[in-house]
């Protein structure tokens, strides 16, 4: 019998069933009523390198995190009855959503980057001369599966919308129902009001700053802005058309890894490292995942599902313990894109000053990955 959390315990933490019913000083309850997130709780500080503008926020605490994945980073916890998520040992749950076997569910993360603003924070949007400010917002986990070995590669693909749809829903609150959970300065999309920053991610393996083997992704909602957002608007604002348009249209041909419909997978011209893909939405008015139509959403799901398959299969080929990110580039500049990072080559010191060495090229890359792509569908 496969590890889950059963009913029972979900029951137990279960906060809400549907977090769009939430207003926002309802979600900022539940985080501030969280007794065990104050052990943990981010310094609340954001300071920006001055060369580039990357935005670096403190948390001493989250050194104290435990990790519950070896040192080689296996695909499932090598003994499943110590999975904390398993076992109910997590913090109260926000959303839940049924599967074919199981469910997903969303929650806050014990170990936050981000917490909500504190009235000490008032002056967040000023800069000191240090170009410090204050840091806050709110930092979820989605449990993809609550069944512990179930994740992106390996779950039915109406499962997958379910995950993307309960994504999608928590991404709409933030930004479009957000209430008093982010101050008005903190606007960047002037055309649809988004209000502060959602950041999607998943870390797979411990070499990528996974600490738990039961599949996740995890959203910040933050007053901060990305350096990939910033660049994503700057890119747009230069060349007078999204990244994603230019991507769509011009990376070549060959490169393409797989057409899902309103979906293409490739892999782009300027590989950093071995097996990188991206994922766009072909209609490029798109710029968040919760703007997706229903092909969309499956075609979405779809892609995910085969870029990680893809990446989980050739890695141990290649001799590499299997490791990865994705992240989810949203908001205005960027179209809606996911980007792949899988961990096949290590960083050196030319790669931070910008020259990156890659081991591998695109051409070879996507002729394989079209191989185990294909295979798969």
């Amino acid at each position: 019998m496969e590890h889950t959390i059963d009913r029972s315990q979900i029951e137990a933490i279960l906060q809400a069933e549907d977090l769009t019913g939430l207003s926002g000083d309802e979600m900022a309850r539940f985080f501030l009523d969280e007794a065990g997130l104050r052990k943990y709780l981010p310094d609340g500080v954001c300071r920006q390198d001055p060369r580039d503008g990357a935005n670096i926020i403190y948390n001493s605490a989250r050194a104290k995190r435990p990790h519950h994945i070896g040192e080689a980073a296996p695909a499932v916890e090598p003994d499943a009855s110590k999975c904390p998520v398993c076992n109910g040992n997590t913090t109260g749950i926000l959303d839940v959503a049924e599967l074919s076997s199981g469910v997903t569910f969303i929650n806050k993360n014990l170990f936050p980057i981000l917490y909500p603003q504190t009235e000490s924070q008032s002056g967040a949007g000023r800069k000191d001369v240090l170009g410090e400010r204050s840091a806050f917002g709110y930092h979820f986990l989605q449990w993809t599966s609550s069944v512990h070995t179930r994740d992106w590669q390996n779950m039915p693909l109406a499962d997958l919308v379910v995950v993307v749809r309960r994504l999608a829903a928590l991404e709409r609150k933030l930004l479009f129902d957000s209430g008093s959970m982010m101050p008005d300065f903190e606007s960047w999309d002037n055309v649809k009001n988004a209000r502060g920053f959602v950041s999607i991610i998943k870390n797979f393996g411990k070499l990528v700053g996974g600490s738990l083997a039961h599949g996740h992704q995890q959203i910040g909602f933050s007053n901060i802005m990305p350096r990939a957002f910033r660049n994503n608007l700057q890119y747009a604002q230069k060349h007078g058309e999204l990244f994603a348009d230019t991507m769509v249209r011009d990376n070549p041909a060959h490169l393409q890894v797989a057409d899902f419909g309103s979906t293409v997978l490739l892999v782009p011209y300027f590989m950093k490292r071995p097996y990188a893909m991206m994922l766009f939405i072909k209609d490029t008015s798109r710029q968040y995942v919760c703007e997706l139509g229903d092909e969309e959403v499956s075609d979405l799901a779809a892609g995910i599902h085969h870029a990680v398959r893809a990446i989980l299969t050739v890695m141990p080929d290649s001799g590499r313990t299997s490791a990865y990110n994705f992240v989810i580039h949203n908001g205005p500049g960027a179209g809606l894109y996911v980007e792949f990072l899988p961990y096949t080559q290590e960083t050196g010191g030319f790669e931070h000053l910008g020259l990156w060495v890659c081991q591998n090229n695109p051409e070879n890359v996507a002729k394989q990955l079209k191989d185990v792509v294909g295979a798969g569908r």
